[in-house]
């Protein structure tokens, strides 16, 4: 019989049959190999609990928070409170081609923004390519082309705490209520939500809201040699040498010819990521 895993508590899973959670623990030789997001085959042991048989083969594994079988992750930071950082963000935009999930990008609390703050970033990442969605649970703005872009998809939510990823789930899932807490006085947002759980998304699809990539280190997903392919844009430009890192190689079609903002976080990631090259090749590793 065939189960879908919703939740994770502890060692606990929450498996849906039919419509029907039942609770499962894994056996030994399963545990840690399990996810949210997993489809399972199994029996239904009783009226309370299932047993885990084997995992189905997933189409992709979210790094953190680990959820299978992703359709679409929300991708949400606001322009302010905290302020809106591109270096975050295009991490996380990184990641995600990685793992060919396509994103959609949430520029939250637009009420609080002013129009030419908005328009340079809306012109960035519009330009690439990427849908683009304002917000603001404040003047409702936004939340109606959210909820049409997760209607049907199993979706996670991305982005630093404080951004409003809770408030906007809270707005769009009637009735869901998740925990929120305010942005703390450095404008540093704090995580309220712990356990990996998807909710069921009365318009189709699921939702899961946990801290994500509220902490995020790209040196923990990306190697260095990878991670050039891994800015969307700049496959549309021939460079003379296929392993091109786009920084000092003569007849590199990307320097000058992206916008100098992303450029600018593709440096600083792209040495983030040669330092931890060059520190594990120093320890044989």
């Amino acid at each position: 019989m065939k189960g879908f895993v919703i939740y994770r508590k502890g060692p606990h899973l929450g498996i849906e049959v039919d419509g029907k959670v039942y609770l499962s623990v894994p056996k030994s030789k399963l545990k840690g190999n399990i996810f949210v997001g997993d489809f399972v085959e199994g029996e239904i042991l009783d009226d309370k609990n299932f047993r885990i048989e084997q995992v189905l083969e997933r189409k992709n594994l979210l790094p953190r928070p680990k959820v299978a079988n992703v359709d679409r992750v929300l991708v949400v930071f606001s322009y302010k409170q905290p302020d809106l950082d591109p270096l975050h963000l295009d991490g996380i935009l990184a990641v995600l081609e990685k793992e060919d999930i396509e994103p959609v990008i949430v520029f939250n609390k637009k009420d609080l923004a002013d129009e030419n703050e908005r328009e340079k970033w809306l012109n960035v990442y519009r330009e690439i390519g990427y849908e683009v969605i304002e917000s603001s649970t404040v003047t409702g703005e936004g939340l109606e082309r959210i909820r049409e872009s997760i209607k049907g998809y199993i979706t996670v939510l991305a982005g630093p705490s404080g951004s409003g990823k809770t408030s906007i789930i809270n707005s769009i899932i009637p009735g869901l209520e998740l925990r929120v807490q305010e942005v703390g006085k450095h404008g540093k947002g704090r995580h309220t939500t712990t356990d990996i759980m998807l909710v069921k998304n009365p318009d189709g699809g699921y939702v899961c809201d946990t801290p994500g990539f509220g902490r995020f280190e790209i040196t923990e997903f990306v190697k260095y040699d990878e991670f050039p392919k891994l800015y969307r844009e700049f496959r549309k430009f021939k460079c003379a040498f296929p392993d091109c890192t786009h920084t000092v190689e003569p007849a590199c079609g990307v320097i000058g010819n992206v916008h100098p903002e992303r450029y600018r976080t593709y440096v600083i990631l792209l040495n983030k990521l040669k330092e931890v090259k060059v520190e594990r090749f120093h320890k044989g590793t």
